[in-house]
C-alpha cells in the first residue's frame, strides 16, 4: 500500500516538473482526440439521418381496400416531368434564384448565415429572411406535420444535403417540386397549367410570375384588388421578382421596363380550361375532392360507390400529412373498406330508391366493425326518374333529430364535434353524418367503450404486399376508452327493438324520423357490425314516414356482411 503511494506521488512529481510546453501538447492532444470523436460521431449520426429522394419526382398516392386492391388514386391535377436545369428557360432560374436566395449559386460548402439563422429557429427567434433553397426544399420532401421533424433534425438535414448534393442540383430538385397553382407541382406542369408552353419557352415576364408564385400560388386566380386593378397584388409580387432579377444584374434596364410594363393576365390560360375542380362550399360534388393544393382523386374501381369513403380517408389523409406528401409522395394506403360488401350496399340502395323514387330524394349507409373500421359508406341521391340513382353525389347534411334517445347525454357530446350549434334539434346537437351515428351506436353496442373509428389503417412508401411483413409502415393507432353514464347505454339498449335479418342472423336496431325534414333513421348492430341509415325525403315533408324503408335497407346491407357468398 506505501509503495503504491509512493509511485503515485513520484508520477505527479515527474509531471509537476514536466516543461509548460509538455504539459500544453499534451492538453492539445486530448482536444484533438475529442473533436477527432465528436466528428465521427456527428459524421455517424448525419449519415443515419433518411436521405433526401434520388429525384424530385411527383408520385400520386394509391388507396386499397381491406384485401389489397386498389381502389383510388390521388395525384396533382396537371401531368408532372423532371426538368434539369438547361431543359428551364434561363430566365426562369434566374428568377426562381431571385425570389429564393440571390447569392444561393455563389456560395458553396457551410452557409455560415443560413446555420445561424437556423440556430436561432432552435432557440424560437424565426428569421424568414434566410428561410433559403435548402430548407425550402427540406420542408417540402419531408412531412411538416411530422413532429419528429423538429427543427434540430432540419438542421442536420441541411447539413447532410449540402455534402450530398451540389447548389444546383438542390435548386432543381426543389425546382421540380415546389407548388405553383392550379395542381401543378414543378415549373413543367406550371408553365403548362398557366401558359400552356414548355418551361423552356417562358419569356422574362412569365418567368417571373412562375417564381412569384412560389410564395403566392394562387396567383390570378386568387385575384381579389380593386375592380380597375383586379390582379394588383399578382402584379407587385411579379414585379418585385423583376426587380431583384434587376438588382443583382440578371435583367437589363430595358428588359425590366418591358416585363413591368405588360399586363400580369397576359398569355394566360382561363383556369376552366384545364379542368381544374372547383373548391368551396358552392363548388359541384364531383370537384368536392380537388384539394386547395391541387390533388384530384381518380377512382380505380367503378360502380362502388366509394366516393363517400375515399373522400373521408382523403381528408385524414391531409390532416396527419399534409397535402404536399399525400398528392406528391406516392404513399400506398390501406383502407378498411370492404369493396365486396361495399358493391352489395350500393346494390342494395340502389333497390330501395328505385321503389320508393315517388317518396325517397337519397339514402346514406355506414357499417362499421367492432373494431370500429368503416367497412361501408355508401352515399347516394335517387332522380325524379326511376332507375336514375346516382352513387356518388352524396347528400347533405341535415339535422338527425332524437334518434339517441335517453343515451344523448352519453354519446352526444363526442359525436357533435366540430358541428355548428344551429343544426341543433331536440337532444342531439348533430348533423346527419352516418359514420358519426354509427359510431356512436358503437360505443352503445359494446356497453360504453368508445373505439375510434378509422378509414385509413396503414401507410407506407411500398404497396401491401403479404410477401413483405416487416415493412416499414406508419400503422394507425385504435383508440380504446370507456364512457361515463353506462347507465344511460343501458337504458338505451333495453329499449331497442329485436329483428331478423333476411338471413335470419338477430340484430337490435332503433327508427326514428326527424320532425323538421321527414328524413328517416335507422341504426343498431349485430353480433360482429354497427350500421346506420338515412333516407331522405323528396320533397321534406312530415307526413311521409320512411323509417319501415330504412330498416329494411340496414337489414338489407348487413346480411351479406354477417352471411358473406
Amino acid at each position: 500500500m506505501s509503495a503504491r503511494l509512493l509511485d503515485s506521488q513520484r508520477i505527479r512529481g515527474i509531471l509537476r516538473r514536466m516543461p509548460a510546453r509538455q504539459r500544453w501538447a499534451r492538453w492539445l492532444l486530448w482536444l484533438v482526440l475529442a473533436l477527432a470523436i465528436a466528428a465521427g460521431t456527428g459524421s455517424r449520426l448525419l449519415d443515419g439521418l433518411p436521405s433526401p429522394p434520388q429525384h424530385a419526382s411527383v408520385v400520386p398516392s394509391v388507396l386499397y381496400d381491406r384485401f389489397g386492391t386498389p381502389i383510388a388514386e390521388i395525384g396533382p391535377s396537371v401531368p408532372h416531368a423532371s426538368l434539369g436545369l438547361e431543359d428551364m428557360a434561363p430566365a426562369l432560374v434566374d428568377a426562381l434564384i431571385a425570389v429564393l436566395d440571390p447569392s444561393f449559386l455563389e456560395r458553396d460548402g457551410v452557409d455560415a448565415g443560413a446555420y445561424t439563422a437556423a440556430l436561432r429557429r432552435l432557440w424560437g427567434e424565426p428569421d424568414p429572411a434566410r428561410e433559403g433553397i435548402m430548407r425550402r426544399y427540406l420542408e417540402t420532401v419531408h412531412d411538416p406535420h411530422d413532429g419528429a421533424v423538429s427543427e434540430a433534425r432540419l438542421l442536420l438535414a441541411e447539413l447532410r444535403l449540402g455534402r450530398q448534393l451540389s447548389r444546383p442540383e438542390i435548386l432543381e430538385r426543389f425546382a421540380n417540386i415546389a407548388y405553383l397553382g392550379r395542381g401543378a407541382y414543378g415549373v413543367h406542369a406550371a408553365a403548362n397549367a398557366w401558359y400552356g408552353i414548355p418551361a423552356s419557352d417562358l419569356t422574362v415576364t412569365q418567368a417571373a410570375y412562375i417564381a412569384a408564385l412560389v410564395d403566392a400560388p394562387w396567383g390570378i386566380d386568387a385575384a381579389s384588388g380593386p375592380a380597375d386593378d383586379r390582379y394588383r397584388s399578382a402584379r407587385q409580387d411579379r414585379d418585385r421578382v423583376l426587380v431583384t432579377m434587376y438588382e443583382h444584374g440578371m435583367l437589363t434596364s430595358d428588359e425590366l421596363a418591358r416585363g413591368r410594363s405588360q399586363p400580369v393576365a397576359a398569355g394566360v390560360r382561363p383556369a376552366a380550361a384545364l379542368g381544374v375542380g372547383a373548391v368551396g362550399p358552392d363548388a359541384p360534388h364531383h370537384g368536392a375532392l380537388d384539394a386547395a393544393a391541387g390533388g384530384f382523386v381518380r377512382m380505380l374501381v367503378a360502380e362502388a360507390g366509394l366516393t363517400a369513403a375515399v373522400g373521408q380517408a382523403y381528408v385524414q389523409l391531409v390532416e396527419r400529412y399534409g397535402i404536399h406528401r399525400v398528392v406528391t409522395g406516392g404513399l400506398h394506403v390501406t383502407t378498411s373498406v370492404d369493396v365486396p360488401a361495399q358493391r352489395a350496399a350500393v346494390r342494395a340502395v340502389r333497390a330501395q330508391l328505385d321503389s320508393t323514387a315517388s317518396s325517397a330524394a337519397g339514402a346514406e349507409v355506414a357499417v362499421l366493425d367492432r373494431s370500429g373500421d368503416v367497412r361501408v359508406l355508401v352515399s347516394a341521391v335517387s332522380a325524379l326518374t326511376a332507375g336514375d340513382v346516382d352513387v356518388e353525389a352524396g347528400l347533405r347534411p341535415r339535422p338527425l333529430g332524437d334518434l339517441l334517445g335517453p343515451a344523448a347525454g352519453v354519446v352526444g357530446a363526442w359525436t357533435a364535434d366540430d358541428v355548428d350549434d344551429e343544426t341543433t334539434v331536440g337532444t342531439v346537437s348533430l348533423a346527419g353524418d352516418v359514420s358519426q351515428v354509427a359510431a356512436a351506436f358503437s360505443v352503445i353496442a359494446t356497453g360504453g367503450e368508445r373505439r375510434t373509428s378509422r378509414i385509413v389503417l396503414e401507410a407506407s412508401d411500398t404497396p401491401p404486399s403479404r410477401s413483405l411483413p416487416d415493412r416499414d409502415t406508419d400503422r394507425w393507432p385504435m383508440e380504446r376508452t370507456m364512457v361515463p353514464a353506462s347507465t344511460s347505454i343501458a337504458v338505451l339498449r333495453a329499449g331497442m327493438d329485436s329483428l331478423t335479418l333476411p338471413s335470419g342472423a338477430p340484430a337490435l336496431g332503433r327508427a326514428a324520423v326527424s320532425p323538421g325534414t321527414g328524413d328517416a333513421w335507422f341504426a343498431g348492430w349485430t353480433t360482429h357490425y354497427t350500421a346506420a341509415v338515412r333516407i331522405t325525403s323528396m320533397p321534406p315533408t312530415t307526413g311521409i314516414d320512411l323509417a319501415p324503408v330504412a330498416g329494411e335497407l340496414f337489414g338489407a346491407v348487413l346480411d351479406p356482411l354477417q352471411h358473406p357468398p
